[in-house]
Parts: C-alpha cells; structure tokens; sequence
C-alpha cells in the first residue's frame, strides 16, 4: 500500500498500514522505566527462587512459578513493548475508510484461558495456603471464564473505530461518538496502568453526534468522567485493537490535521 526505500518497510494494522524507517531510536516515546526494570528484576527473581524450592517443595513451586511466571511475561511485555516504540519513526499512515475496526477477541479468547490456568494452578496445588488465598485464586478463574465464554460468544469486546472523510467514530458497546475531524483539538500517547492508550481531546462537545439518539445523556456522562480521570474525552486503548500506539496516533493525527488526506477515506479498495 505504500512506497519505501531500502531501509523502510511496510506494516499492517488492520485496516492500517504505515511506513516505517529502520535507524535511531525515537524520542518521542519513553525508555522503559527504573520501576519497569525493578519490576522485572523481582519477577526473575522470585521464577528463580521457584524453580530452587520446586524439587522439595513441588506444590509451593508450582505456584509460585505460575503466579511469578505470569507476572514477568507482563513486565517483560511492557519493556519490549516500549523498546520497540522507540524504533518507530511512522512517516505516513493509511487507512481504509469506512470500515469499522474492531477490537480483537482473539486478545480475550488468552486472557480469559490465562487467568482460569493461572486460578485452577493455584487452587490446585496451593490447598496448603490459607483460604483467603485460595479464595482469589477461585475469582481469577472465574473471571477467566467469563472473559473466555463471553468473547467466544461474542459478547466482547465490543465497539469499534471507524475513519470516515468527515469524522472519526469510537463507538462503545450502547452507543457511538462521530467526531468531525476538525473539532480534534489535540492527540496525546500516554500509559495507564502500563498500557498504551491514545487520549483526543475534543472541547466542543456540541460538534459530537451521538447515535442513537437516546444515549446521548449516557455518553456526554461517560465522555465527562473520561475527562475527569485522563484529561482528554476520549481514550482508545490500542492493543485491543490489535495495533501498536505509535501507529493510531499518527493515523488520528494525520487525518485531524490534513484535511486533504481525508478525501483518502472515501475511496474503497477493490
């Protein structure tokens, strides 16, 4: 979809695709943290102290390997996932216009058969550990579950993006924003509770559309406390949807402040 030199290469994200170039490391995105690679290290750590105990002790070993062991393929996810957002210099973005983007549920689908391997590991072999214990072990199963049963019914994740010539539309499960492009004020990369998240600011109220109509008094709600928590009206998590930050931030960017490119958006490929 897009022209590159020798040194860059082109990727897709669904229904986007960016160019990026090979070479120095970005700064615009952040190095992972002193508390990310202190988090690592105590992860490795405590792999370590379970993989020791395992031979003695199997049952305290188990769990403590899966609990520890999950937590620093979450911590050493972030670092990666950081180290590889500095590699990003994104010198243009496409998308297909007019076609919802939709969250992955293959995303739920592992996290919900996750967290119910992780609660059944620990109920299992964690029976010597006190009830309160085995108790939250039974709530991550459980909630794996749910996740699981939900996204493979289709429950969610719900919503969906959507890039249009005259707007963006975020929708949520019960209703959907149309954001004309012009009223984007700003679009910022940020982190919460360590995952990437794309906060728009849009001021003016007024030019959102709601649909339906009926769920206008819900979503102005929802789109205040949204302000209130993260600063901005809007916050996308873009792992749900399968793509990385750096990528929808250039996209939303390109599109909210070239009103050219959005004539882009109105052409189906074939």
């Amino acid at each position: 979809m897009l022209a590159g030199g020798p040194l860059s290469r082109t990727k897709h994200f669904g229904k986007l695709a960016f160019q990026r170039h090979n070479g120095a490391m970005s700064e615009e995105h952040p190095r992972p943290s002193f508390q990310d690679w202190l988090l690592l290290a105590i992860g490795i750590a405590f792999v370590a102290i379970g993989l020791v105990i395992l031979p003695s002790n199997p049952d305290t070993g188990i769990v403590t390997l899966a609990f520890f062991g999950s937590c620093l393929a979450v911590f050493a996810s972030v670092i990666a996932r950081k180290l590889r957002y500095r590699k990003f210099v994104t010198s243009k973005v496409d998308v297909v216009g007019g076609i919802p983007i939709r969250p992955k549920k293959a995303l739920m689908v592992v996290m919900g058969l996750w967290m119910l391997a992780l609660g059944l590991i620990m109920i299992v072999y964690g029976h010597s550990y006190p009830f309160e214990f085995r108790a939250i072990a039974a709530f991550v199963a459980v909630v794996g579950v749910v996740l699981f049963v939900g996204a493979a019914l289709g429950k969610w994740p719900g919503g969906y993006l959507q890039f249009d010539p005259d707007c963006l539309t975020i929708a949520r499960r019960r209703w959907s924003a149309r954001i004309p492009w012009h009223s984007i004020a700003a679009v910022h990369e940020a982190e919460y509770h360590s995952n990437p998240v794309l906060l728009i600011a849009v001021p003016d109220l007024a030019a959102i559309a709601i649909e339906p109509a009926s769920a206008t008094a819900r979503a102005f709600k929802a789109i205040a406390k949204m302000q209130m928590y993260m600063g901005a009206e809007f916050a996308i998590m873009s792992t749900h949807y399968g793509m990385d930050l750096p990528v929808l931030a250039a996209a939303v960017t390109r599109y909210a402040s070239d009103a050219a490119a959005r004539k882009e958006l109105g052409q189906r490929l074939l």
